[in-house]
Formats: structure tokens, sequence, C-alpha cells
């Protein structure tokens, strides 16, 4: 028996708009390419040949000091910027709606994150709130495009959903933007293998430290399968990139028109290649019409309460966009205005998230989880943003929109089982200053 191989041979057959990137049209590669370090090949934390030699292509095309091939995900690439550019005790700066490994690399780095409400001012709230480093997501799961704040501390970002905007002038990737180091997914936009990813840094003397850090995250046995592709994306795109992405821009474009006409918003928030489709104005919530999509032979990246995304990338073909328009036609409306979504809550800081996730917990039903500090950052996925941080305290608002969420669709991450784990502070005491 081969489950996986069952598994993923039943789910072809469809349109892909999702990630990988490449969408299933890379050549098969040879087993015989699958190596290791050898003194003929190269180590990627001390890199000396081709993993070198690739590196500096890459830092040529994004207009980078250095550039850093992950093959762990771009996951990997935010623990190793937080624990590189933030001492232990320091203050990170970010939004809510980051994804949920920024909380992961705060418990690891031992770093107090700054939580501001979606949509906050990045640029004023560094001016104004003391911070060691600022985090922002550019471009968003939906492709908003924003300009980075200027700050005195180093400027980080998950640019995991941008690999594609080195090759265009607008809208700018995100180190031409202003950051100091920003980490993309080769894999979600371009031609890379799943885990695919990259670190760019505006300044080569960063490079050291944050390499070392990338080793103390990842594998110590790095896929050459995929630091091979992550070098076959950046030649694609070096060598058709350009023309590749007018193609696209032209597609989705289209796509959009049409959708439009059959009362389908779909606004274009900065990123021309991303189509996030509004199905609440026809009476449908995303997740049900990512569904019906699924039923109609074309599979979207993600759904949210208002809508569904579609990524577009260079490996798309113009039948691709046909057939996502023409499932869209034969999309049955819903009956009726929708109900309003409840407003998204958030926790309240109660501890310090590592002193939260490290200590001793217990497991509590979602359902009974007001007023219990979380261990473990939980929330709706897609697209990984959380609504209770490891050491916030979950408000009885923010349970009942978790659990609207989950009543409408929505896979909850923190919360498998219907059970989310919790701080035990009730047989140790809270502890852990905020």
């Amino acid at each position: 028996m081969r489950p996986i191989d069952d598994m993923l041979r039943s789910a072809q057959g469809k349109t892909r708009f999702h990630m990988p990137g490449h969408k299933g049209r890379l050549e098969a590669v040879p087993a015989a390419l699958d190596m290791t370090e050898l003194p003929s090949t190269d180590d990627l934390y001390a890199p000396q040949a081709g993993i070198a030699e690739a590196e500096r292509l890459l830092a040529r095309s994004a207009g980078a000091g250095a550039s850093i091939l992950v093959p762990c995900g771009s996951t990997a690439g935010i623990l190793a910027m937080v624990l590189a550019f933030v001492r232990p005790g320091g203050r990170l700066l970010m939004r809510r709606d980051a994804h949920h490994s920024v909380q992961s690399a705060c418990i690891l780095a031992d770093v107090e994150p700054v939580l501001l409400p979606p949509g906050a001012d990045m640029a004023a709230a560094a001016k104004e709130i003391p911070c060691d480093a600022v985090f922002v997501t550019r471009p968003t799961f939906h492709g908003l495009v924003e300009p980075l704040p200027r700050a005195d501390v180093p400027v980080l970002v998950d640019a995991a959903h941008g690999a594609h905007f080195s090759w265009w002038d607008s809208p700018e990737s995100a180190l031409r933007a202003g950051a100091d180091c920003a980490v993309e997914s080769a894999h979600k936009t371009l031609g890379a293998y799943t885990g695919g990813a990259w670190l760019h840094l505006r300044r080569a003397g960063d490079e050291p430290r944050l390499r070392r850090m990338l080793r103390m995250v990842s594998t110590s046995s790095p896929s050459f399968l995929i630091l091979r592709s992550l070098d076959e994306a950046r030649a694609f795109m070096d060598e058709h990139g350009r023309e590749a992405l007018a193609r696209l821009v032209n597609w989705c474009d289209g796509a959009r028109a049409k959708l439009e006409k059959m009362g389908y918003p779909c606004p274009s928030l900065g990123d021309p290649t991303r189509l996030y489709i509004r199905t609440d104005s026809m009476g449908l919530r995303g997740w049900e019409a990512l569904a019906r999509l699924a039923e109609l032979g074309v599979e979207m990246e993600m759904a949210d309460e208002r809508g569904v995304v579609a990524i577009g990338t260079v490996y798309d073909r113009a039948e691709d966009y046909a057939a996502l328009t023409d499932a869209f036609a034969r999309l049955r409306p819903g009956a009726g205005k929708l109900p309003a979504f409840p407003e998204m809550a958030y926790g309240v800081r109660a501890m310090r998230p590592r002193a939260a996730a490290l200590g001793k917990t217990r497991l509590v039903p979602l359902e009974d989880a007001a007023g219990e500090v979380a261990a473990r950052a939980v929330g709706a996925y897609p697209p990984g943003c959380a609504a209770a941080a490891p050491g916030e305290r979950l408000t009885k608002a923010c349970v009942d929109v978790l659990l609207a969420s989950r009543a409408l669709g929505a896979t909850l991450f923190g919360a498998e089982g219907g059970l989310i784990e919790v701080a035990d502070t009730k047989n140790e005491g809270e502890n852990g200053d905020v």
C-alpha cells in the first residue's frame, strides 16, 4: 500500500490556481541528482562552489547585498530573520495579521511581539513605539502591496507571496522598497519545488549571522533537489521572466474583467497576478464557493468569509483562465444576502510568549477556552493569521469568532480536534512578566 502516492494521484486532473507555482508543469528530475554534501558538491551552510555561485546570481537578480537559498520554506526564513535581527528580550513591532510563524520566531528568540491591529499605520507606529525591529507582510495573501515604513531599526519583510517581484518594475520587490531583510517563497509563485524559498539582505555584512541562524532552525541535510529547483526558478525568470509576467498580467486582467461582468468583484490590490474574487456579493461565503469550484474542476488557493483567492504564475496557460471564468459562470449563486460576519476579535496579552509556550500546558475544549492563556497561536487557516498569540488571554469574543469561522468552513490551526493548548496557570500560577 502507498497511501500518499494514491492520495496525490487522485487529486490530479483539475485546473490549479494554488501553490506550488509550477502548477505541475516542471520536467521530471532524475533521482540521480538527489545528492548530499560531498567534495564534488557544496555545503549550504558554508558554500564555496555551485551553491555560492547560485546565490551570487540570485543576489544580482534581486538587487541584494547577499542572498541565501532556503530549502525549508519561508517559515525557516522568518525564524532565522527574527533570531538574526532581534536580540533576546527585544521587541518586534508587527500587525496581528502576520503569519503565525512569526509568533514561533518570537518564542524561539525570546522576543516580545508588539501587536498592532490589521490595517494599522506601520510607518507612524515605527516612529512612536520603541522597538528593535519592524516586521511587515508584503504582499499579503490577497495581493495587497503597501509602502514599507521608514524606521531607525531593521525592517524585516515576509514577502513569501512576492518572489516574482524582482522581475518587473512595479510593484517593487521588498528589498528595492526599503527592506533590510526579506524572505520570499519561490515555490508559491515561481517554479521551485514546495519548500523552496530564499532570503535577501540589503547589507552583505549581515549574511554570516543570518546563515548561522538559518542552520539552527533548518535541517542539516538540505534537499539538493529543492536547491536545484531554486536555481532553475531564478534562471528561468532571468531568461523569460519579464515577458512571461507581462503575458500573465494580461490573462489576469482579462479574467478580472469577465468576473466583474458576472457580478463577482475582483479588485486589484497591488499584485496584478493575484485574483481575490469576492463571492459574498452573490450570496456565497468564500469557503462554500471554494468547495463548489473544486467540484467544477478548479482548485483555488484559499478562501475567507468574503471570497476566494487564485494564485497566478508564469507557468499558467490561457486555457487555465478560460476554465476559471467558465467555472464561475456555472457557479450557482447563494440564496439571498448573507448575514454579517462577526467582527474579528483578538486575545489580550497576559504572559511572555516564551513562558506560555514552553511552560506547563493543558488542553481545553475551544468552547471553554475564554479566560485561558493561549500556549500556541490559534486562528483560521488559510491564511494563517493568529487570533490569539502565545501568551494572550482568549476573550469570549475571540473564541466566538473562531467558532463561527469553523462553522462556516474555515480550518482552525492551534485548535485541532476542537482542543486548544493553554498555559497551565491554575496549577503553577501565572509567570513570565509581560
